[in-house]
This record gives C-alpha cells, structure tokens and sequence, in this order.
C-alpha cells in the first residue's frame, strides 16, 4: 500500500527582513512513498531565490553567437565534425529521424553512448522545443537502441538524458540529448527495481499503477496522453519544478509504441511551455527503463524533469551539499502548489 508521509516542523528566527520580529519558518520533511529517501519541503524558498532561477537576457545572448561559431552539432558542420558509427554497427554512418541526428559520443558515458541533435537551431527557448522535434529524438534514439539489441545482447539497461544548457551540466550549447546503454543498470534505476519487485511481491500489484490509481484526479496529478500519466512527486527528488511521467504498462523503451512516445514528447513540450513561461531556460530530463530483453510486471517506464538555474554572471546553482553529498531532496514549494500553477498554465494554453 502506498502511504504519503510528512512530518512538519518549524523554528523560530528574529527576522532581518521583517525589520527583527519574530518569524516562523516551516519546514516538511517528506518520504518517496517507492524508496524512502527524505525530501524536505522548504517553504518559503522559491520566492527568495527566485532572482537567481532566471536568466540575464544579455549574457545569454553573447554566449549563443559564441558558441554558434565552433559548434559541431549545426547543420553545415554536423556530417563533418561529428562521429560516425563503425560500419559493421551501421553502414550510413548515422541515423537520421526528420531534424535529428543520431551520432556516437565522442567521449561517453557509458559504453554504448550515442548524442541525438534534436534541431537544426543553435538554440531554442523552451516553448520552441515542439512536441514532433522531441518525438523524432525519441525515435532516433529508439532506432539506435533497436539495433544495439540485435548486435549486443548483454546490453540490456539504456537511459535517455537531457541536458540543456550549462546550468544542466551541457558542455555543448546546441539542443542534444543522450542515450546511454550498458550491461548493468545505473544506481537508480537499479534501486527503483528493487524497491518496485519488493512492492509488487508484498502487495501483489504494481507500485507504478497504485500510484497512477492513487494520484490521479487529485492536487499533484497533472494531465494523461495515450497512456502517459503526468504527474509531479510527492517528494521531489532534486531540483526545481520536478515533474513525473509513467507509462502504463510498459517495463522497457522497447515495448513502447508511437502514441506513448509521442505522449512522452507532448507532455514535456507542455512542461517546457510552462517553464518558459515561469522565466527559465534550462532543465534536465532522465527516462529510465526495465531490461529490454524482458517484461517486468512489477516496473514501469518512468521520466523526471527538474529545470535548472538561470544563466547569470553570479554563477547561482542549485548543485549543493544537501542532494549531491547528504543524498537528501530538496524542493523550494510545496509540490501541491507547483502542481497546481502547471495546470492553470495547460487549462488555459492547451
């Protein structure tokens, strides 16, 4: 059985800002209902912070024509300044889905790592990034996993990664996403399947289904397309604006059709919207899989997304000591409150 648990907390300061009265500060501290790691809910946050989530217009701008000059990933310089894959693994060298372009990692991060640019734009805003332009990734890097499982069959356990931007961890500006696959699942996802076979043996249910049943039509449930379930977490995992996606029914990227890709690509375009709409202009997006080889009853296919900092010369990050080092969530609102400023913004824009 799934249970939301809180415990509330406060203290007391004498307060600077409200000229030295006295001041309460809450604070919740909450549990992943799934793998019992502790998020704290810190009220308050996001207004005083809020300066440095957005981004200097001006300082933005100069490093995109910077950085346009030696990309690598624009059209005019992708077919010569980008791998290639080996002949044997594909005989054109690289896979190409409308604007995308599946291309190996020069450097990777995994053994089997390959970088899809999205767009032939240097840079987009987040409600340039289009619902068909996240799609044909998707299937570009779907194509490539395809063929990975025919020729690397220990190969079982591949993650899709965006990173927008440098605040996002980007070394290159120009819109990209990652795939990576290896043989061993990353920490991660190999927790979520434990913690999800524990679940479904103890409960003989799906934890991924419970929590769809449980969420859905309440104050953190956000919208549903083609069997993709958005929603935001009870207990954000790390970073600003975390949102959640599951898809019904399905254990591994391979075993998901057009319309859940498609619904994974419309609700983030729809997230991407409402981030821009907020002021910010870099996020992060993990998907994470089962084994491909295999269905799994008890898992289900499941994205995060979080936006990230603004690009300004102070350098803020939310990168600290807490989630990175103490292994603790941190969310700066109330995810009751977040979830429901995403659907007044999709009530009225969709």
């Amino acid at each position: 059985m799934i249970v939301f648990e809180k415990t509330i907390k406060h203290s007391r300061i004498l307060n600077p800002l409200k000229s030295f009265e006295e001041d309460v500060v809450t604070f919740e501290y909450r549990a992943d209902p799934l793998t019992g790691r502790n998020t704290t809910v810190i009220r308050g946050m996001l207004k005083y912070i809020c300066k440095s989530l957005v981004s200097d217009e001006e300082l933005l701008g100069f490093l995109v024509e910077k950085t346009r000059v030696s990309c690598p990933f624009c059209p005019e310089s992708v077919k010569e300044k980008t791998p290639m894959f080996t002949r044997d693994f594909l005989g054109e060298g690289r896979i190409f889905v409308g604007d995308a372009v599946v291309i190996p990692n020069l450097l990777g991060h995994a053994e089997r790592s390959v970088l899809v640019v999205l767009s032939k734009e240097h840079y987009l805003k987040l409600n340039d990034f289009t619902a068909k332009l996240i799609f044909d990734g998707f299937k570009g890097g779907l194509a490539y996993l395809k063929r990975l499982s025919e020729v690397e069959h220990s190969i079982q356990f591949p993650v899709f990664i965006f990173n927008y931007l440098p605040p996002a961890g980007s070394s290159i500006l120009h819109p990209h996403m990652q795939v990576l696959a290896r043989d061993r699942p990353f920490y991660l996802v190999n927790l979520l399947l434990e913690r999800s076979k524990a679940y479904y043996e103890g409960n003989k249910s799906s934890y991924w289904s419970d929590l769809v049943s449980k969420e859905k039509g309440g104050e953190r449930y956000l919208f549903g397309i083609n069997d993709v379930e958005w929603l935001v977490p009870f207990a954000p995992l790390r970073g600003s604006n975390e949102v959640q996606a599951i898809v019904r029914g399905k254990s591994n990227l391979l075993e998901l059709n057009d319309e859940e890709w498609l619904g994974l690509a419309e609700g983030i375009s729809r997230i991407l919207r409402f981030y821009h709409e907020q002021g910010y202009v870099s996020f992060n997006i993990i998907l994470v899989s089962g084994p491909v080889d295999r269905h799994l009853d008890y898992f289900e296919v499941n994205l995060k997304m979080i936006s990230r900092p603004g690009i300004q010369a102070s350098s803020f990050t939310d990168a600290w000591g807490l989630p990175y080092l103490l292994w603790d969530g941190e969310a700066v609102e109330e995810p009751e409150l977040f979830a429901e400023r995403i659907k007044k913004f999709t009530k009225v824009t969709n």
